[in-house]
């Protein structure tokens, strides 16, 4: 194990690199910047181990994370046929300091032409396994269509569907069921993108499922408590139901989360910005529940323009009314490029209007940082992407800037502890094709578990991460119940 000191600088200094070796025998050793003010819990400055780490055969294009007791399942960004290992890899984590790969799930449930396991979530405690399966680009992806062999769904092997499999033996999931959202390339209407997975804290055998789509409607509510009969709760959508009159290309939800208690959920709109609507009904379950708006449309937090797409993620600090934003920017030609999305911090004491408490930057989010400008590579981004929370801790991914663990005490004055950017390993078997420019690219929801952090790099694989710093209690004992981060 080693430990990644800090180096006392500004939030938006250039970072220097500090270079560590690694006992991970998995491509090239890592290491990992870190900047930051005040000392650790145990003295000195924050810092990082880097447990451990496996490249996960070096395939890259890895997705979203599951973590379950002693394994960890990751997904492919890339469709199989034609990439090699392109299912979900299930890697054994015992021994922290070594994982290592022991199967994966492949033809003919996962690794399928044109199809990528875009997110996965676990329910240890019920031995569950849920991948979202969705057909993904050529352009972004890497991946293929092929019309002539499945011309029923537009050239991906199937339409776009939630897996549930059954996980008690961890390293032979068994396939419980498959459940069919009929959306396919060139037939978009209510394509999955991302789900939020919601527990009932008083029945904890009920399971929601909350998916967000890029159309209409924007919102589908899965009862999921019994895989093999899943079942559609209710629809909402911003602008068939609630009035929303911006009716610009990325006005849609991206992604949200619900409250513990499961009455609030907390909606990025991508253009449309970030606002609250009560999902009371869905929690109590009430019959034929409705959705209804907390913030009126004209009130809702919105800075589009003059940023070039939207809110990406919001995710509630538990116990303060603060909710944390995450933008995400890619370069031409899928989006708008530098300056790169970074994270807000907005005050909902009043539900009614959401308002700005504070912001959170990277140098690279600085203008003057532009590729363009300071003649660097175009294809990349440093942008913020997917937060996970504590009380007083955000731990961001933020593609090419690495993940950053950002001190939010005082969300006026947001501070970088450690941002972690391990050494990018030699090579890979499918580069992601938006992102050449950087071989760093931190993506991943990150998981806590046991005081560790999990979290995946697209290109460069797995990471066991270990923080040392203010709050780090906090990582050990946070209680998620939201399934963006662990289940327990």
């Amino acid at each position: 194990m080693r430990r990644l000191r800090s180096f006392a600088v500004a939030a938006l200094a250039v970072v220097p690199c500090v270079a560590c070796s690694s006992g991970s025998g998995s491509g090239a050793p890592p290491s990992a910047d870190a900047g930051a003010d005040g000392a650790s819990d145990a003295g000195g400055p924050p810092s990082v181990e880097i447990v451990g780490h496996s490249d996960l055969g070096a395939r890259g294009m890895n997705s979203s994370i599951a973590v379950a007791g002693r394994y960890v399942y990751v997904g492919s960004r890339t469709d199989g046929d034609t990439h090699t290992k392109a299912g979900v890899q299930i890697v054994d984590v015992k021994d922290p300091a070594n994982p290592v790969v022991v199967d994966e799930i492949g033809a003919p449930e996962e690794s399928l032409l044109g199809m990528s396991s875009r997110e996965l979530r676990a329910v240890p405690d019920k031995n569950l396994l849920i991948v979202l399966n969705m057909s993904c680009s050529t352009q972004l992806h890497g991946c293929q269509h092929l019309i002539q062999r499945y011309h029923m769904t537009g050239g991906a092997a199937e339409t776009d569907n939630f897996r549930f499999y059954d996980i008690s033996t961890p390293t032979q999931p068994k396939l419980l069921a498959r459940y069919d959202l009929g959306t396919y390339p060139g037939h978009e209407n209510s394509k999955a993108h991302e789900f939020f997975l919601w527990r009932d804290p008083k029945n904890r055998d009920r399971i929601l499922l909350y998916v967000s789509t890029p159309s209409v409607p924007s919102l589908t509510v899965l009862d999921a408590s019994d895989p093999t009969k899943v079942s559609v709760v209710t629809t909402w959508d911003a602008h068939t139901d609630a009035m929303l009159t911006d009716n610009t290309a990325n006005s849609y939800l991206h992604s949200l989360s619900v409250s513990d208690d499961g009455n609030v959920a907390y909606m990025a709109y991508l253009a449309a910005g970030f606002f609250l609507v009560d999902t009371s009904d869905l929690a109590s379950g009430a019959a034929n529940p409705k959705v209804k708006v907390l913030t009126p449309m004209d009130a809702r937090f919105d800075y589009t323009p003059p940023a070039t797409m939207g809110t990406h993620s919001a995710v509630k600090i538990p116990g303060r009314d603060v909710v944390l934003l995450t933008d995400e920017v890619y370069p031409p030609p899928a989006g708008l490029g530098c300056p790169w999305g970074w994270a807000r911090l907005v005050d909902i004491a009043d539900p009614k209007k959401p308002t700005l408490s504070g912001e959170y930057k990277i140098a690279e989010n600085d203008p003057t940082m532009c590729p363009d400008k300071l003649g660097g590579p175009l294809m990349t981004t440093f942008t913020a992407h997917n937060p996970t929370v504590t009380e007083n801790l955000a731990l961001v991914t933020w593609h090419s800037g690495g993940l950053q663990i950002i001190d939010t005490t005082d969300p006026a004055a947001a501070a970088q502890l450690v941002a972690v950017k391990p050494d990018p390993i030699a090579k890979v078997a499918t580069e992601d094709p938006m992102f050449q420019g950087n071989p760093i690219e931190m993506w991943s929801y990150p998981v806590l578990q046991d005081g560790l952090v999990y979290v995946v790099d697209v290109r460069n694989g797995l990471y066991i991460l270990r923080y040392h710093g203010p709050h780090e209690e906090q990582i050990a004992r946070r209680h998620f119940l939201e399934g963006n981060s662990n289940l327990k």
